[in-house]
């Protein structure tokens, strides 16, 4: 079958032809007006998937510099931009997206351990459970659970806290009586129906929780640095940044062997014994992020050593705080208007 002469047919530096975009007359490969390309053919399966790598995923060869200005000169990449140099380095909304990207698709492949919520009459806590060495026979892989109760109450007798359980259920079913039916089945519900539920509601918020977060980060940081002068655009940059690199650290932990959030757990209950040299290496992320935020604050903001890390303890606490509420919120979002 012969090719559409739509589509073979190109303008060439002796012809003039009216150009598929803005219709003016062009001649050569390009439109001298709007820039559209005027030699026109059919679209290739390799033409897709390298603007998808080269222009979505950022995979350019200015990226092992942004990479590497990323990771080793904390800052250095939001004070090369806001003075003007860009050209070099991947610019910073497309870095963020692109690393929360492979994030997520870490996620989706390996997935992550999960505090899972739990709530009684009498009690609401978490329950952490996590596939390695049992405790009481060292070879043996197993699955192992921890409970920690977050807050005990005292029921209906009013022997015990004000803010029961089921005063709560009384309020949800004030505003929505589906609500308070949809906790009242999750407090039923076999743990694995749980689990199952909680990790569903925290992965589909993930991706709209980061990126509530965002804006509220560079806040922070145009409140703290109020007496700058800069715009806020400027601290977004910064934000931008700071979390592409948190999302690079991420990427690494959920590839590591090991898990934070099971050290944790194990800290705060007590029992060590459950725990491996793969745990507390989680660790070594977790501190190279402690000491970028302020190595990075200092080179954009300046200020004295002491400055920048006050700064950053309180941004980052502030922000971990935040995180954690929205955690707090997508799993009880799941809770209450579930299916």
């Amino acid at each position: 079958m012969a090719a559409h002469p739509e589509l073979t047919h190109p303008i060439t530096a002796n012809t003039a032809q009216a150009c598929p975009s803005c219709q003016a007359q062009a001649q050569g490969n390009y439109c001298a007006h709007c820039g559209e390309a005027t030699v026109i053919h059919p679209p290739s399966a390799g033409e897709f998937i390298h603007e998808f790598v080269g222009h979505f995923v950022a995979l350019e060869g200015k990226l092992w510099e942004t990479l590497r200005l990323l990771m080793f000169r904390p800052g250095q990449l939001t004070a090369d931009f806001l003075r003007g140099r860009r050209v070099p380095t991947i610019n910073p909304l497309r870095l963020y997206l692109s690393l929360s990207l492979v994030v997520f698709a870490l996620i989706k492949l390996y997935g992550v351990d999960l505090p899972q919520v739990f709530i009684t009459e009498n009690a609401i806590g978490a329950t952490y459970s996590h596939t390695g060495f049992v405790p009481d026979a060292p070879k043996k892989v197993g699955t192992i659970t921890y409970d920690v109760t977050l807050k005990q109450t005292g029921g209906d007798d009013g022997q015990g806290d004000a803010y029961t359980v089921p005063w709560a259920l009384k309020l949800f079913g004030a505003v929505n009586e589906g609500w308070a039916g949809n906790v009242r089945h999750f407090m039923h519900a076999p743990p694995a129906e749980q689990a199952e539920l909680l990790n569903h509601g925290f992965l589909a918020n993930l991706p709209y929780m980061l990126i509530g977060a965002l804006p509220l980060f560079a806040l922070y940081l145009k409140l703290i640095h109020w007496r700058s002068g800069r715009r806020y655009g400027e601290h977004l940059v910064f934000a931008l940044h700071v979390s592409s690199f948190a999302f690079l650290l991420a990427s690494l932990m959920i590839l590591l062997p090991g898990n934070v959030g099971w050290l944790v757990a194990c800290l705060y209950t007590g029992r060590f014994v459950a725990l491996s040299a793969w745990d507390f290496l989680q660790v070594v992320p977790l501190l190279w992020l402690l000491a970028y935020l302020p190595a990075a604050m200092r080179r954009v903001y300046g200020g004295t050593p002491r400055a920048a890390w006050a700064k950053s303890l309180i941004v980052a606490s502030v922000h971990l705080a935040v995180i954690l509420g929205l955690v707090v919120c997508a799993e009880l979002i799941a809770i209450v208007k579930h299916a």
